[in-house]
Formats: C-alpha cells, structure tokens, sequence
C-alpha cells in the first residue's frame, strides 16, 4: 500500500499472510526499539475490514489527540481499542493482537514521511508472504466481527452501511 495522509499525519498499512514469530511480545519490542519516530500498530489482520476502515478508524484516534481526548496513553493503543471495539486493553489484545499462525497487519503512522517510508520497508523485508489483500473486507470478517461487537451478521446490513457501523462503534469507546 502507499503511503497515505490524514491532516499533518501519514500512515501506511502492511498486510502479512502468516505470522511467524518466536515471541510476539518481544518482536513488538524490537520492532519498535528499531522503529523509533513512527507510531506501529500490529493486528490480526482477521479484525480489519478493509482499508477504508483503518482510514477511518485512525482518524479517529488522531482527531482524539488533537483534541486531547484520547482514550489511552498512546495512540497504538487508542486505535486498538477502536478496532477491538472495547475500553479493556487485555481484552482487545486478546482479540485483536497480532498472533502467530493467523496473518498480519502493520500501521504505522507519524507526521515524518520518511519514517513511515522506512518502517514499511523494514516489515515488507521482513516477511517473504506480504500481502495487502488480507486486509480486504470479507464474509468471514463480517462474521467474525459481528460476533465481537453482538450483532446479526445475517445482512443487517449492506456492504457500505456495515462499515459506517463499524466506523460509529469506534467513536463510542470511552472510558
């Protein structure tokens, strides 16, 4: 995916097919000890609707920082919790973390270009299996996520209309 703008911030988005890592806990740690300047967030790419809902959701989250409403201490965990649909970090760790075995997805974000050119480099050199099309929009999503936030996946609701929702969602996590 390209590199992307929202306001002073740019973002880019890597999808992975497989995880495959010793210690998550500790790969986020490097990651982010070597990525120093760009904020990283890394999902379960099975909890992301698309790309439009990523934009969205990260809207979200930066607006809250400009407003100095933000819901946790840092925005990677702020747009956790959007994705994930709760106020509970562990459980939006638990759901929507990256996890070894299930494919990937990285965000990364700062108002440096460069940064988030380099951070995306960096994890496409990474993995051999990139691939941006399991972050696309699917039954199997729309059902997974469904179940999380409790609602019928059974055509509630249209394509476009089901994004908004999850989009509306996001914006009421609270303390």
């Amino acid at each position: 995916m390209r590199i992307c703008l929202i306001g002073d911030t740019f973002y880019s988005i890597v999808g992975v097919q497989k995880i495959k890592v010793k210690n998550i806990g500790e790969f986020l740690e490097d990651l982010r000890n070597v990525l120093r300047g760009v904020s990283i967030q890394a999902l379960d790419a099975n909890i992301v609707y698309g790309i439009e809902h990523i934009h969205e959701v990260l809207k979200i989250t930066l607006e809250a920082i400009n407003r100095k409403i933000i819901f946790a201490n840092k925005a990677e965990i702020d747009l956790l919790l959007r994705l994930s649909y709760t106020n509970q970090i562990s459980m939006a760790v638990k759901y929507g973390g990256l996890k070894n075995g299930s494919p990937g997805c990285f965000i990364f974000f700062s108002k440096d270009k460069t940064m988030v050119a380099q951070a995306k480099s960096y994890i496409e050199n990474m993995f051999s299996d990139k691939d941006n099309t399991i972050i696309n929009a699917s039954t199997i999503k729309r059902k997974m996520i469904s179940e999380q936030i409790g609602i019928s996946s059974n055509k509630l609701f249209d394509e476009q209309t089901f994004i908004r929702y999850l989009i509306e969602r996001a914006c009421l996590i609270m303390k």
